[in-house]
């Protein structure tokens, strides 16, 4: 259908069908989403003095091999969507009859290339040779990531190294390493990647020192390396050692081009699909002037897969939450109006989707953002002021999962500077960072952050006992009108020490903390590091710091509820709140703080079903000798009466003859997409050749 205000447009990515005779139109498609645009550009230009058309791309269902895809200004008001099943059958003969293709439920832009003409070299293991512009870091084989070569061969294992460096020009640079740990490995193309705390730092080799057993490298990491010996334990690993080939990895020798990928025997990659990421970016949706945005955009039912990382060889490759990565899969900058929905995002190189500054009116609906190399979806700008900031974003009903497989500290859902963002009714698990973070300047001084809205999220197994100092929920910063509210949160779990379901931290301030369960954390379910002025009202904080120190040196965990530093200022309100104690003991720590802290408690109901004699304050007293310094008054030590089974990890909800109910607490919504089980370990791979 064309009129004079709506126009049809049709891709079909095979060249030969119609050659140069294609105009788009459903006899005569389009080979490539790219002569699409060109089309729509080339209209816009040549009609600017009209009213723009609004423009439908059908993709067919298939890959559809992509260089980087540059949504502009002129691009505003167009769909792109996967053709339905009337559009796909009417190509469906000319397609089989002439070309060999896969068949996909919905149409995929990928950035990558398929890597074919394998060779086999020895029992399952294989060569292909790609051309010379390429460097293989990634690979994909139906669907599944294939993982890079790793010393320890074990994903749980870990080298450590013997001691840093010394000298503070070097500190950054290199280590001491342990006698033996790079005998015979080829240096060229292997990679190091060090552990740190909340952050991991990836390295190439300048050179090793055997005299004094000492690597350098060619770029630098964040802090001296040993800075964090408590949480990294001078822990690293080796990648991309064509030594260390095991089932379903691969290596890449850049000198000759080749990769070389070891199979499970299962399948033969010359009879499946083996794609590599070429682009870090596959589609940007942005305009050049923040004063003239791209505006409404829909993308939706239809892939975006295979995007591509690139370290350089003096980059400092470690920061935060991955954000030294300065591109995303989906990028859209100086935009509005734009709606994601039913996307699917994965095999990512770095983030599935920023949106940056100079945007507004931005929508992901329903949408999947998985097997990501960092985190899922990233909001707002790094830079604290800009003229155009981010605002008004939406990221609601959508699967972020399977995050950090090669930079661990990605985040799932992360909000950097930006005001009136809504993260709301989405599943966010398998992380090996936070589950959601907010915030982007630290302490007291002005944030750029604001109106921050973490409400109905079901997020679980984050931290996957990876790295250290993380949070379910995690905030820093003063953040006027941010509210965390109807969350539930359950499995977090660090490598040795600092994992906490709600994490406020570094001057979080002006916060509301409510209605949210937490449960099953490493150490205590909520902990502010410090801030002013939060409330912590009518939430469940159930089974913290249950289990003993993942290794003797570690610091034992922290309790129930734990505030770091002392202020002159009202650091939290804690009112109407249920804390279920499940330590199996003598005594635990219910409430731990620093001496002087100012933190009025009331009407909570504290419990713990063995007897455990519960602890409160800076100085652990009892209950009675709590009361005696004129905090929780009106609160009690009693059971909160459940209705299902707590040890089981059934609903924390209470009956109506509750202590709780009497003191004010109302029953939190039990949220669609919750699972019961307290089980941290679960055996769906997510498609994936290995198990978190």
């Amino acid at each position: 259908m064309t009129s004079s205000k709506f126009t049809e447009l049709y891709v079909v990515p095979f060249p030969t069908l119609l050659g140069d005779d294609a105009d788009g139109s459903l006899a005569r498609p389009y080979s490539s989403l790219k002569r699409a645009l060109d089309h729509v550009e080339h209209k816009y230009y040549r009609s600017m003095t009209s009213l723009p058309r609004r423009t439908a791309i059908y993709l067919y269902p298939t890959y559809h091999f992509v260089n980087t895809l540059h949504l502009n200004r002129a691009h505003s008001r167009i769909r792109i969507t996967t053709m339905n099943t009337d559009m796909t059958a009417f190509y469906e003969e000319l397609i089989v009859r002439d070309h060999t293709y896969r068949r996909l439920s919905r149409a995929s832009i990928s950035g990558g290339m398929p890597i074919t003409h394998w060779i086999e070299i020895d029992d399952d293991v294989y060569k292909a040779v790609v051309p010379s512009t390429v460097y293989v870091n990634q690979l994909f084989a139906d669907d599944r990531r294939i993982i890079r070569t790793r010393i320890p061969m074990n994903q749980s294992a870990y080298l450590q190294y013997e001691a840093p460096l010394n000298d503070p020009n070097q500190a950054r640079y290199g280590f001491q390493y342990v006698q033996g740990q790079f005998d015979s490995i080829p240096l060229n193309d292997v990679m190091v990647v060090v552990y740190h705390s909340w952050t991991t730092s990836h390295h190439y080799i300048d050179q090793i020192i055997t005299s004094n057993r000492t690597i350098l490298f060619t770029n630098p990491s964040d802090l001296p390396i040993g800075t964090f010996t408590m949480q990294g334990k001078r822990r690293f690993h080796i990648e991309n050692s064509c030594l260390a080939l095991v089932s379903n990895s691969f290596c890449f020798v850049n000198e000759t081009k080749t990769i070389y990928l070891k199979t499970n025997g299962s399948y033969n990659p010359n009879n499946i699909q083996i794609i590599t990421p070429i682009h870090e970016f596959i589609m940007l949706i942005a305009s050049t002037d923040a004063r003239y945005p791209i505006n409404n955009i829909i993308i939706d039912n239809i892939a975006i897969q295979h995007s591509a990382w690139n370290i350089g060889r003096r980059q400092q490759a470690d920061s935060q939450a991955a954000a030294f990565l300065n591109s995303a899969a989906l990028y859209i900058a100086n935009a509005t109006s734009i709606i994601i929905s039913n996307v699917e995002i994965n095999h990512i190189g770095s983030y599935g989707i920023w949106i940056k500054e100079g945007t507004t009116n931005v929508n992901v609906f329903n949408s999947l953002v998985t097997d990501t190399a960092a985190g899922g979806i990233r909001i707002g700008q790094m830079i604290a002021s800009v003229s155009t900031p981010t605002t008004s974003i939406k990221i609601i009903s959508n699967e972020v999962s399977y995050g950090g497989n090669v930079f661990p500290s990605g985040v799932a859902v992360i909000v950097h500077c930006a005001n009136d963002v809504i993260i709301a009714d989405n599943s966010i698990h398998h992380h090996r960072n936070s589950g959601i973070s907010a915030g982007s300047v630290l302490g007291y001084k002005e944030s750029y952050t604001s109106n921050i809205i973490i409400q109905n999220n079901y997020i679980y197994n984050i931290g996957q006992h990876i790295l250290c100092d993380q949070g379910g929920i995690y905030t820093l910063g003063i953040q006027p009108g941010t509210i965390i509210d109807g969350n539930v949160i359950k499995n977090v779990f660090s490598y040795a020490i600092f994992m906490w379901g709600i994490y406020l931290d570094e001057g979080t301030s002006q916060v509301i903390v409510s209605n949210n369960i937490v449960y099953n954390t490493g150490w205590a379910s909520f902990f502010q590091h410090y801030g002013a002025n939060n409330t912590i009202v009518n939430n469940v904080f159930a089974c913290a710091s249950v289990n003993p120190a993942p290794h003797s040196d570690d610091t034992d965990p922290d309790g129930d509820i734990h505030i770091g530093l002392a202020e002159n200022h009202t650091s939290i309100i804690f009112t109407r709140n249920i804390i279920y104690d499940t330590f199996q003991g003598e005594k635990h720590s219910v409430y731990l703080s620093s001496p002087n802290v100012i933190a009025p408690f009331n009407d909570n109901v504290y419990y713990n079903p063995y007897g455990t004699s519960l602890l409160f304050g800076s100085q652990q007293v009892s209950f009675i000798e709590w009361q005696k310094t004129g905090q929780d008054n009106n609160s009690v030590i009693a059971d909160p009466l459940f209705i299902g089974d707590v040890n089981q990890c059934d609903f924390f909800t209470i009956r109506s003859d509750s202590p709780a109910a009497k003191l004010g607490f109302a029953n939190i919504t039990k949220l669609s997409k919750w699972t019961s089980g307290c089980d941290a370990n679960d055996e769906n791979d997510n498609n994936q050749f290995y198990h978190w």
